[in-house]
């Protein structure tokens, strides 16, 4: 991330850089990559955690809005929850605990939780809320897909954050009730992380691998660099 003190997210100031570019690119590519079916709710995941997944999120939710679709942040990362942290909102969902896990027990609804981001017309953010002992488990729940399902009644497009798919089941899980996968990965050494691995193990959860967007660092843009390829086939 180039020494950044925290991720890079899109503001007016820099909406005519490379950095926004990039997006668009990445925006145009998944609207392609639709053929002919439409993606109402895309997951974002990635191998492991510092791969850029929730800056993804929150970018390109905000260029889809500014390109006047209605968009829902969707906070599903209970491990980490960071979401919230990278926009900046007008609602009170987060300070009374609301969101996510409200919805999914049925106790709130959506005008309860859903939080306005500032300065960004038609996009809202639905944060965690209180975070459940076993999270995999209430994302597997028969509750969660008549979740995505009023969200996507809602908005044109819901971009869920999740948390890293080699290290939680909660990806897979949620595969289960999304249009399509965004696979995120850092360019540069990867460690002790197999992506092909991952990337199989979410494809036997019957995910629909939409792309894979790697962030390369690059010092003429400042921080991350969305590349875009397409999904590799199930037997890939």
């Amino acid at each position: 991330m180039m020494g950044h003190s925290r991720p890079l997210v899109l503001t007016d100031a820099s909406l005519n850089t490379p950095f926004a570019e990039a997006y668009r690119a990445l925006r145009a590519n998944i609207n392609f990559s639709g053929l002919g079916q439409t993606i109402k709710s895309l997951l974002v995941t990635a191998g492991r955690p510092g791969e850029g997944k929730s800056t993804t999120v929150a970018n390109l939710g905000i260029l889809l809005a500014r390109a006047g679709q209605r968009v829902v942040l969707l906070d599903a990362d209970f491990r980490r929850h960071s979401l919230g942290d990278m926009v900046a909102t007008n609602g009170n969902g987060h300070r009374q605990g609301g969101g996510l896990t409200d919805l999914i027990a049925g106790r709130a609804t959506f005008a309860d939780v859903a939080q306005p981001v500032q300065a960004v017309d038609r996009l809202f953010l639905v944060p965690t809320g209180l975070i459940p002992p076993h999270p995999s488990e209430l994302l597997a729940s028969p509750r969660m897909r008549v979740v995505i399902a009023d969200l996507t009644d809602r908005a044109d497009v819901v971009l869920l954050d999740s948390p890293p798919c080699s290290l939680y089941s909660d990806a897979i899980e949620l595969t289960q009730v999304t249009d399509g996968v965004l696979y995120v990965l850092r360019s540069g050494p990867q460690g002790p992380v197999n992506h092909l691995r991952a990337l199989k193990q979410l494809q036997q959860g019957r995910a629909r691998l939409i792309g894979i967007v790697m962030n390369q660092v690059d010092g003429n843009l400042g921080g991350y660099d969305p590349r875009y390829r397409p999904g590799v086939p199930a037997n890939g």
